[in-house]
């Protein structure tokens, strides 16, 4: 009896000094999140010329994969080479209706040290069901442009590497990063784009904009990605 006391002792000893162990190792935990700084309905995307104040958003949806962090203090560390923190792939939904959304991809052990840089690929998923919005497609959006219906989506399998000047430092503990994108920024970030030229050319009450749609909105799908990857920023809370 005394032995099998002293055998749950032992292992009460173990546990929690894993517990510590674990507890205070350096953690980044990711997070994607969208918002709109011009305080604004996220139903209500607006910029400063066109006729976007019509434009309603939806849904917005991003497939992501092989997330990497860049450590300032490491001479060796580079978003090439550096290990794979988070594999994915990720299908990450950012917005519901009039909600704005954020989605905690998960948190990994990294070196102690000043993290200034992440990378992930944007990554078209073909093993979810063909049902799945972002089944074959990387950026997904619904909404209304005047009330019409209209589908944007891209298959872009690009990197995109977002930076923080200062960098924030990861000293033992967890630390919080969000990747983030602004809702307000999509239509204007790099190139105004007004949506209500975007035309529904084969006439099935939908306006499609995809990199090979039927409607003729091949060029305003290539700009509004270009312009949703220019309002991801990294925010530290």
């Amino acid at each position: 009896m005394k032995r099998a006391i002293l055998l749950i002792f032992i292992l009460s000893l173990f546990s929690l000094s894993c517990s510590k162990e674990e507890s205070d190792q350096s953690r980044i935990k990711l997070k994607v999140s969208a918002v709109n700084d011009e305080g604004l309905s996220s139903r209500s995307i607006m910029v400063k010329s066109g006729n976007n104040e019509n434009v309603v958003l939806t849904d917005f949806r991003i497939s992501i994969r092989d997330v990497v962090f860049k450590n300032d203090d490491d001479s060796s560390s580079n978003l090439d080479t550096d290990e794979i923190r988070f594999r994915g792939p990720y299908q990450i939904d950012l917005l519901d209706d009039a909600s704005a959304l954020s989605q905690t991809i998960g948190n990994v052990v990294v070196p102690d040290g000043l993290y200034k840089e992440l990378r992930f690929k944007f990554h078209k998923d073909e093993d979810l069901p063909i049902t799945n919005e972002l089944y074959d497609k990387s950026i997904y959006i619904e909404g209304t442009i005047n009330d019409q219906p209209f589908i944007f989506w891209h298959d872009t399998s690009e990197n995109l590497d977002i930076g923080r000047s200062t960098g924030v430092r990861v000293n033992g503990g967890m630390v919080d990063l969000t990747v983030q994108f602004d809702i307000s920024q999509f239509l204007s970030s790099l190139k105004q784009i007004d949506l209500t030229e975007a035309t529904d050319d084969n006439n099935n009450g939908i306006i499609e904009i995809y990199p090979n749609d039927q409607d003729g909105n091949q060029d305003m799908a290539k700009d509004l990605k270009d312009n949703i990857k220019e309002t991801a920023d990294l925010i530290n809370y």
